[in-house]
């Protein structure tokens, strides 16, 4: 009974963090992910000449889940009438939990919202651009930084079942 309980102590401290671990290295993949998003969204506006409702659902159609509901909701909210920035704040807001970015990160996504349907295309293609540059800019230092990290809460998740062990023998 006794080695069953140790483990389980084992098994569940290293699931959580191998659990731990994939939430880590989800940030890289979700930050690319955005950049792939807003560069369809880009070429929408510009070269589509696209009104955003439907530049929104079709970058919802051709990205993949937590974005594809980013998108969604975005594309709702202005066909009900919202305008684009307060939309992609809300959304900001409302869909952050689905996600496994840092507020660092939204940061510059929320940037994206502030010329969204205020200006001219020229002016939105210039400010997805700049948000583009300085999201690449993260997921490269996100990219170096969730390996190490990924692999710290991998080891440290068993070691801490380990541990827990020896204290209770």
């Amino acid at each position: 009974m006794l080695i069953m309980g140790c483990v389980a102590l084992i098994a569940g401290c290293g699931s959580l963090g191998l659990w731990l671990a994939s939430r880590i290295r989800r940030r890289p993949a979700e930050l690319r992910a955005c950049l792939m998003a807003l560069a369809l969204l880009d070429t929408e506006i510009v070269w589509g000449v696209t009104p955003l409702p439907e530049a929104f659902g079709i970058v919802k159609e051709r990205t993949d889940l937590p974005w594809q509901k980013f998108f969604a909701e975005l594309q709702e909210r202005l066909e009900r009438g919202e305008s684009a920035g307060t939309a992609w704040k809300e959304t900001i807001l409302s869909q952050n939990v689905n996600f496994c970015l840092k507020q660092q990160d939204w940061q510059v996504i929320g940037d994206v919202g502030h010329g969204l349907g205020r200006s001219d295309s020229q002016e939105q293609h210039k400010q997805l651009e700049l948000v583009q540059h300085q999201l690449a800019l993260i997921k490269d230092q996100a990219g170096v930084w969730s390996e190490k990290q990924a692999k710290m809460w991998s080891y440290l998740g068993f070691l801490c079942g380990i541990a827990g062990v020896l204290i209770l023998i």
